[in-house]
């Protein structure tokens, strides 16, 4: 009987350990995801406006991008727009296989962070998402935006 209270009491202790270590963690890193809000600026004429068209008539993502200094640091900027219904819903999915080439060398992918904006919008009028460049990619560099093949169901 004592064996089974020592083992009870032991089980206890590691539940007890667990709650105090990882909830603590778990906080943390909400508060960590928290603080990496994406930053919005407004799509203006620095911005590059590119299209994307699926093949047929199935209609195209039109995207507006910009690599911006932002308070010194490198941002990509950017925000899309879709022609069809098609186009809208598999926007996301394009853009998680969008990259950003610095030199030859993909430095960001996973452009998905890109603002969708309702189809056919005016993206002159529309806030970008932004998101920081790693490293000491800078301005006045010239960046390259490209894709990864695009598979969907249909």
């Amino acid at each position: 009987m004592d064996g089974r209270i020592l083992f009870k009491g032991a089980r206890m202790y590691r539940a007890t350990v667990f709650a105090f270590v990882v909830v603590p963690v778990m906080a943390l890193s909400s508060v960590l995801f928290a603080q990496q809000k994406l930053l919005e600026v407004p799509v203006s004429p620095v911005f590059s406006e590119s299209e994307l068209a699926w093949e047929g008539s199935m209609g195209k993502i039109t995207v507006a991008w910009a690599v911006l200094d932002v308070s010194g640091v490198a941002h990509v900027c950017g925000a899309t727009s879709a022609s069809t219904s098609f186009a809208h819903r598999n926007t996301r999915g394009a853009f998680r296989k969008a990259w950003i080439k610095l030199e030859g060398r993909k430095i960001l992918k996973d452009l998905s962070f890109f603002t969708r904006t309702p189809r056919n919008s005016d993206l002159s009028r529309v806030k970008a998402g932004c998101k920081t460049l790693p490293g000491g990619s800078g301005q006045g560099t010239r960046f390259q935006l490209g894709f990864d093949p695009v598979r969907v169901r249909m």
